[in-house]
């Protein structure tokens, strides 16, 4: 089909008159000036094992859900939903689950379960599955957790087509995907050269060291890269963000420098932190300012 000329005049009047909008923010200044949330995108997000890379992604999801009330569907094909919600509740309220009544777990649940939907992970899916189920349901953005968690063929043009098939999703949908990838051996045996103050630890991997190669860099929209420093005895529970590519900078964004990526603090698993400021929870007493949580008789307290 032809593009109409109609769409491509309102474009241009649109950004002449200045109302081509923003992409979304998270409140955290920082943050916001590199990274924000764009409806009908795709962005992959790469990293080594065990940096965290699926919690920085659910607090960053959370963090969006209480300020803009966007609506989640999650394949995570390494982990049980009720870890993540778990996680999620840890976030959401700053404790620790075994140390809040079940009441209040369960009175919060039933706020993540109206954010974040769950795919079962007992099977694998093909992509069209997964597409399938993300375009099914009232979702903002979808996570695949990992690429290499569906079931798929392991080739170059098989890469190619589920980058394909995930641009036409976005396009067709107006929803957004964000793909979780693991990197390549090399990136593991990389490391700070000797001399640097991180002489020995691992180095942050490229858009090209993603299982799949340059294609995930080449496709996508945006790209970020998780990484830390484990081990270290200063930088151990530092996240790092390292924005890799912002297609559209017009709409917000912009890439990080290698040696200035985004720094959040771990908060001993009870949400990140940046300069000692905790945004999802200042936007959460900002929200709950607004409106009451819900009352004791509106959930299940039956075990779980």
């Amino acid at each position: 089909m032809i593009t109409k000329q109609t769409e491509i005049n309102q474009y241009l009047q649109d950004y002449h008159s200045g109302k081509i909008a923003k992409g979304l923010d998270t409140g955290l200044l920082k943050l916001d000036e590199s990274i924000r949330f764009k409806t009908g995108q795709l962005t992959i997000i790469n990293g080594l094992d065990n940096v965290g890379k699926t919690i920085w992604i659910l607090w960053y999801f959370l963090t969006l859900s209480v300020k803009h009330n966007l609506k989640w569907c999650i394949y995570s094909g390494e982990n049980k939903s009720g870890q993540l919600v778990r996680q999620l509740i840890q976030f959401y309220t700053g404790k620790y689950l075994n140390k809040m009544e079940l009441s209040e777990v369960m009175r919060i649940e039933i706020i993540i379960s109206k954010y974040f939907t769950f795919v079962d992970n007992v099977n694998f899916y093909k992509s069209k599955d997964l597409f399938k189920i993300f375009a099914d349901g009232d979702y903002d953005g979808c996570l695949i957790d990992p690429f290499t968690g569906m079931d798929r063929e392991y080739t170059h043009a098989a890469n190619y087509d589920f980058l394909n098939e995930c641009r036409s999703f976005c396009n067709m949908t107006d929803k957004s995907i964000y793909v979780n990838t693991h990197v390549v051996s090399e990136a593991a045996r990389r490391t700070y050269t000797e001399g640097h103050e991180y002489s020995g630890y691992p180095y942050p991997p490229s858009k090209s060291q993603s299982e799949g190669g340059q294609p995930f860099g080449n496709r996508t929209d945006d790209f970020l890269t998780i990484h830390r420093l484990v081990g270290h005895p200063i930088r151990n529970f530092i996240t790092e963000i390292h924005v890799r590519k912002i297609k559209d900078t017009e709409t917000g964004g912009s890439c990080t420098s290698l040696e200035m990526p985004l720094d959040f603090e771990f908060n001993s698993g009870l949400g990140f932190t940046m300069d000692g400021q905790n945004i999802l929870n200042e936007s959460i007493k900002d929200d709950n300012e607004l409106k009451p949580l819900p009352l004791s008789d509106e959930y299940d307290t039956t075990p779980f």
